[in-house]
């Protein structure tokens, strides 16, 4: 029995090359509802094993206190845990933090004491190294107290694979691939009118180089708005995508944009990608991070009366010039947030036309060229307000309006208090043919 007791003492102290601190006494090791060490089988060593392991060496403080020392891998096969007491449990788990796999481990604090009779004591403080068997996807390893249900330290094993992969590109373990984003592409429409929502859409192209693959990659899409405008979602989205050699992949988002300022406004979009394992090396992050910058005009509504003097606004396609009133109004008026001065509309930038046809660029510019300033009948058809408007013409009328439309819009630039600025305004029209 001493001899089977000496065997596993010193088998014990191989496996865990433990270093000690001063013993406790055995009378603290009472308090503890462990198992009784004379019922633990011995360990043994499992040849099937892959021929490499990862090692982490750990100091425990205490039995809920232990800090990592460091990490690694070894080109040596991990003794099998098959048999190994429910003293401490090695909870390991992949790079999505799902659980891999539960091993039974032997705590260091665990250790024979020789004296007249060997005899099993719980040290306060103590060492060991916690060895398990390789595994590419392999990402954390969570130490566990089984008696206290406790989790005592998490350790990243990430670092150790990654440097055990660059220093054996050829272990058929690693991968390396040269991951890269190729291109961001926001597309948005040609103004966005303040306090109305518009969709931007982003696509995003990543790519694998070789020369291995397919690579598992995770792909991170953030977005930056600058003051003046809003964007939803504005929380970072993280895709995971299987990279194939030569085969990019194309990601796009939908995002609603918002205005709250008017002006140029701007929206930064950056996509990265990484591996989504410690053990595929990319040979070139230079690459793998790209911006592209979005800058949105944030147009002033304002108040139009398309054909001053009729309510229905009959428009007929092949009619002649359809006159446009841009009404001058004060903050609040019409339901507008700004005021707004009509006279100060440039002229040569006005466009007519349909709301999708306005978003495209397109539409009819201002017939003369200018505008008329003059004091116009307000929407009610009736009212006149005092204050000098803008008339304005415009034809053809057919390639600004469709048989299928029932708003006619006025997009221009005025000269606003501190600059430049764009405005955009719709009034109903009931096309007659």
């Amino acid at each position: 029995m001493n001899r089977h007791r000496s065997l596993f003492a010193v088998l014990v102290m191989v496996v865990l090359t433990l270093v000690i601190a001063p013993l406790r006494g055995s009378a603290d090791s009472s308090r503890f509802d462990d198992p009784d060490p004379a019922t633990i089988p011995l360990p043994v060593l499992d040849y099937d094993d892959p021929a490499k392991a990862v090692v982490a060496r750990v100091t425990f403080a205490s039995r809920t206190q232990a800090t990592v020392d460091r990490t690694s891998v070894s080109l040596q096969r991990a003794h099998t845990h098959i048999g190994d007491p429910p003293i401490l449990k090695l909870n390991l788990t992949d790079v999505d933090g799902t659980v891999t796999d539960r091993l039974n481990a032997w705590s260091p604090l665990w250790v024979f004491s020789h004296g007249d009779t060997e005899r099993m004591d719980v040290r306060q403080s103590g060492s060991g190294s916690f060895i398990v068997p390789f595994s590419p996807e392999l990402s954390t390893m969570t130490i566990t107290d089984v008696a206290l249900n406790r989790d005592v330290v998490t350790v990243d094993v990430k670092p150790a694979i990654r440097d055990f992969c660059v220093a054996h590109p050829a272990d058929p373990d690693c991968l390396e691939s040269d991951l890269s984003v190729d291109a961001v592409e926001p597309t948005a429409p040609l103004f966005a009118v303040l306090g109305k929502p518009v969709a931007v859409s982003v696509t995003s192209t990543v790519s694998n180089a070789g020369p291995d693959g397919p690579a598992d990659a995770r792909v991170e899409r953030t977005v930056v708005a600058g003051p003046g405008v809003t964007i939803t979602p504005a929380a970072a989205e993280t895709t995971d995508v299987s990279l194939a050699v030569g085969t990019p992949q194309r990601l796009a988002k939908t995002y609603s944009v918002t205005c709250t300022a008017p002006g140029a406004h701007t929206l930064d979009f950056t996509t990265s990608v990484t591996p989504k394992r410690a053990s595929v090396i990319d040979l070139d992050p230079t690459d793998n991070r790209r911006t592209e910058r979005l800058t949105v005009d944030c147009a002033v509504p304002v108040t139009i009366n398309v054909q001053p003097g009729s309510a229905r606004n009959p428009v007929n396609l092949g009619g002649s010039t359809l006159p446009v009133a841009v009404l001058t109004t004060t903050a609040g008026e019409y339901g507008n947030p700004l005021a707004f001065d009509a006279t100060r509309i440039d002229a040569p930038s006005l466009r007519f036309g349909s709301p999708s046809l306005l978003l495209l660029g397109r539409g009819v510019p201002e017939l003369h060229n200018r505008i008329h300033p003059e004091d116009s009948l307000e929407r009610d058809e009736v009212r006149r307000d005092g204050d000098l408007d803008a008339l304005t013409h415009y034809r053809p009328r057919d390639l600004a309006l469709t048989t299928a439309d029932t708003s006619g819009c006025v997009f221009g630039r005025f000269l606003g208090p501190n600059g430049p600025l764009s405005f955009y305004g719709c009034d109903s029209i009931t096309v007659v043919g």
